[in-house]
């Protein structure tokens, strides 16, 4: 008994944390959203078998680091735009096996929705490889948008704007 107890006590700690922003922008009297297009790690592949992934941009907290910076950060870094934050969304967890750790992670990445602001030129210096940035409508997006977890804060998002 007890030691369930504490099984599940520790699958409430979080190894991981990270922040994005789910980005807006009006255009000619239209919301546009921005995806990145990064390519994928090689077990994933989009419903045309490419690696390419469109997703929001996020990323870790470093030391020290609250969840809005991070995620204004990120937005910066990976979206090349600078923004301001509207609201808070939601959040995701994700469970998944670290071979070199060899053990399992559980991540939280929280997101925000942001007004897009203007470009940046920060420097991106991080592994993931960005093919891409793009302004797209909530049905291009929706339909471009590889994970199911990210098309729902996607339709929150939406939904906080009218």
């Amino acid at each position: 008994m007890d030691e369930k107890l504490t099984k599940i006590k520790e699958d409430l700690y979080y190894d991981e944390r990270s922040a994005g922003g789910i980005v807006f922008k009006r255009e000619n009297g239209q919301v546009r959203w921005l995806l990145i297009k990064v390519m994928a790690s090689s077990r994933y592949r989009n419903r045309h078998g490419q690696r390419m992934v469109y997703k929001f941009p996020k990323g870790h907290l470093k030391s020290g680091e609250f969840l809005k910076t991070a995620a204004l950060r990120e937005a910066e870094e990976e979206g090349k735009v600078k923004a301001e934050i509207v609201a808070k969304i939601g959040s995701n967890n994700y469970v998944f096996y670290d071979k070199l750790k060899k053990r399992k992670i559980i991540k939280k990445v929280t997101f925000f929705l942001m007004e897009y602001r203007g470009q940046s030129d920060s420097r991106y210096t991080d592994a993931e490889m960005i093919v891409g940035r793009e302004w797209l409508s909530y049905e291009q997006a929706n339909l471009a948008l590889a994970y199911d977890s990210e098309k729902v804060l996607l339709k929150k998002a939406k939904m906080r704007l009218k």
